[in-house]
């Protein structure tokens, strides 16, 4: 090459060309053959399989061969069809001086990415926002000492008519993408739950179809579509599983409540089995299918006491909770309680108690009434109420202490005094304002604003405590009166062993008595 005036750099001889060559020699054949020569550089675009990314590979020029041009470039990318998603910054490198020189440098192939698609983007489906703790919060509850106590899960969660339960977070659009050969990628629309009240306990936020409130008081449920609340619980019994139970509202057993176990609520309790040494307050009634069973016997004044005599009960009260283990079987109830029968326990009810078969050895203290239907037998223990006792059977063959008391005065007449104490305190604190006042007026001393703003306050604190305690003389004084006409009747037999108290005073059968009424007259005990 170099001898017929060409350089060798400027008119390169490829090899394969030249071996064709000599194998055509040895045969003694004729050919026609390019040996070499000058070679453009090569450009080859590719997309890859998805056609989300696009690049080209360039074959370096030869000789003096012609460098890569925007046209050849423009060509190339153009029969890949690729149509969309340039870098700028690569296809300007491809056809720029750096790239040139490198290419005819080093002799070596050189791939770059020259475009990219844009992904088509899911919407993002709807979900509800909890706005509320829910009955999957409650956990065993650990003590200041470190203890963990496996029957204290915590209160059920409350919630009030009107406050937020849960929040939609709406499904969002997806967002079109397309290849870098310009095809459309449709993006998927988020899945929407339709948020619409489950029952009348909810209801949509007034102008906020997206948030869901309570319409009246009561336990929250989440579900997947929304909430609701819940007014009444529902257990198969009450155990280890459940825990303590503690709720604003009613609660239904279907079976037991076991042995150590406290409920806590402000409305109902209804059990369909027994309660064995366990302790139920209810704000309302307390309804129990099978019967009560306490574990020990009680003495005729127990630690948990009795409503003020002349005020009815007011049902449970966060004060009336009892710490540490439970031995002994505690129903309080600011109504009613119904049993079939109760045994060595102690029930205290505002209005009345009704046990159907018999209460044996045991406390029960009713703000009305206590009812045992039939034969129905009262055996040991004390039982109170303010108005009526009325028992089929009352003590045993066996002169078995039992206490049968009602319309108690004591505590009435007690309170009636302290009452009338405190109206002539008053009356004196009111004789002692008046004479301060009457002294300015004696001296023509000038009143302050200040100070007559003073007098006028204490007077007009005076004046509404003696409203109030004038209020509460007139409820006792009924109080008194209805425990005048206070009875105990007895329809079959009242044992010997039995102490009838009625007013304060009292009367203990010497034989049996059948079909008696006890009641007060002047003062004394009368049978009829």
């Amino acid at each position: 090459m170099e001898v017929a005036g060409f350089k060798s750099s400027d008119y390169l001889v490829e090899s394969a060309a030249v071996s064709t060559l000599l194998k055509t020699i040895r045969k003694g054949e004729a050919c026609d053959l390019r040996l070499g020569g000058p070679v453009d550089a090569r450009v080859e675009a590719f997309t890859s399989a998805n056609q989300m990314l696009a690049g080209v590979v360039v074959d370096p020029p030869r000789g003096r061969g012609k460098d890569l041009t925007q046209e050849a470039l423009d060509q190339a990318l153009k029969g890949a069809n690729i149509v969309r998603g340039f870098l700028k910054d690569s296809l300007e490198a491809l056809t720029g001086d750096e790239l040139r020189q490198q290419l005819r440098e080093t002799q070596v192939p050189i791939g770059m990415i020259v475009a990219y698609g844009e992904p088509a983007r899911d919407g993002t489906d709807a979900w509800l926002e909890p706005l509320i703790e829910t009955i999957v919060d409650r956990r065993p509850q650990v003590d200041e000492s470190g203890n963990v106590n496996f029957l204290e899960l915590g209160d059920f969660p409350h919630v009030e008519a009107g406050e937020a339960l849960v929040k939609r977070h709406p499904a969002t659009e997806g967002k079109a993408g397309w290849t870098v050969t310009g095809r459309i990628i449709k993006g998927r629309n988020g899945k929407n739950i339709v948020l619409k009240p489950k029952n009348d306990s909810v209801k949509l936020a007034p102008g906020d179809d997206n948030l869901l409130v309570a319409a009246t008081n009561g336990m929250p449920v989440v579900f997947s579509k929304g909430a609701y609340v819940e007014k009444v619980l529902r257990f198969e019994q009450v155990g280890l599983e459940t825990g303590h139970i503690r709720f604003d509202g009613s609660v239904q057993i279907k079976g037991n409540v076991e042995p150590g176990m406290k409920i806590d609520v402000l409305g109902d309790v209804k059990v369909g089995g027994l309660v064995e040494a366990a302790h139920i307050l209810a704000g309302g009634a307390i309804d129990i299918g099978g019967g009560v069973i306490g574990r020990r016997q009680f003495q005729e004044e127990h630690h948990h006491g009795t409503p003020r005599p002349g005020v009815r009960g007011s049902g449970a009260r966060k004060e009336d909770k009892v710490e540490g283990p439970i031995n002994d079987a505690y129903l309080k109830a600011g109504t009613q309680i119904k049993a079939r029968f109760v045994q060595d326990a102690t029930l205290e009810s505002g209005q009345e108690i009704i046990v159907q078969k018999q209460i044996f050895h045991s406390q029960v203290t009713a703000g009305t009434r206590i009812l045992l239907p039939g034969r129905g037998a009262i055996v040991g223990g004390v039982a109170r109420a303010k108005e009526i006792i009325d028992v089929g059977v009352s003590g045993a063959m066996a002169n078995v202490a039992t206490t049968l008391i009602a319309g108690e005065t004591e505590g009435i007449k007690t309170r009636i005094v302290a009452v009338n104490d405190e109206l002539k305190q008053i009356a004196s604190q009111r004789q002692q304002l008046m004479a301060i006042v009457e002294q300015f007026v004696k001296q023509h001393k000038p009143i302050t604003s200040e100070k007559k703003q003073k007098f006028l306050e204490a007077r007009e604190s005076l004046h509404q405590k003696e409203h109030v305690l004038y209020e509460e003389l007139a409820e006792l004084k009924a109080a008194f009166q209805q425990c005048q006409s206070a009875r105990i009747q007895v329809r079959f037999t009242c044992y010997p062993g039995t102490l009838v108290r009625l007013g304060g005073h009292e009367f203990s059968p010497r034989k049996d008595l059948g079909n008696v009424t006890f009641v007060l007259h002047d003062g004394d005990i009368l049978m009829r």
